[in-house]
């Protein structure tokens, strides 16, 4: 199937004016360019959000270190330590998902990592002031990158690219 017929005005598939003057095609040529430079961007911000689901996972693994050489009775420091490593298996696999499937690994990781500090909070309420700067970074990266997901996806389609 051809992208247009003789006598259509624009092109089907991405609007390009065929029977437009020069001014209109160059027009149309830079508007994709500047759409395009947006996805570049977006996509940018979709990576580094991807990479803080990294950064939790590598923040669990030094909290496993620190159960491991913690003075806990033995049962319950090999609680700490399984509930440790699911975790930092949970956070590199979204890591992972986020390069097929971003908005499903970035939601369902600001997800986990939000009820994650709540359930830790209820424990132990002091502990929300305990890294409250990296918590609000990578909340912040994760929430941009969820955003970035939408817009890529919305230039995506009105860019026609699958």
């Amino acid at each position: 199937m051809a992208d247009y017929a003789p006598l259509d005005a624009f092109c089907n598939i991405c609007g390009f004016p065929i029977k437009g003057t020069e001014r209109e095609q160059e027009l149309h040529h830079s508007q994709r360019s500047v759409k395009e430079i947006e996805l570049i961007d977006l996509e940018e911000k979709v990576e580094n959000a991807r990479k803080s689901l990294f950064w939790v996972a590598g923040l669990c693994g030094v909290s496993f270190l620190f159960t491991a050489f913690k003075g806990q009775s033995g049962v319950e420091q090999t609680a700490d330590m399984i509930l440790t490593l699911i975790l930092i298996a949970a956070f590199l696999g979204l890591g992972l998902l986020a390069k097929r499937k971003a908005s499903t690994a970035l939601i369902s990781g600001l997800s986990l990592y939000v009820i994650l500090h709540l359930l830790i909070a209820i424990i132990d309420p002091i502990s929300i002031f305990s890294g409250i700067i990296v918590k609000i970074i990578i909340i912040g990266y994760l929430i941009k990158g969820i955003k970035a997901v939408i817009e890529a996806d919305n230039l995506k389609k009105e860019l026609n690219i699958l």
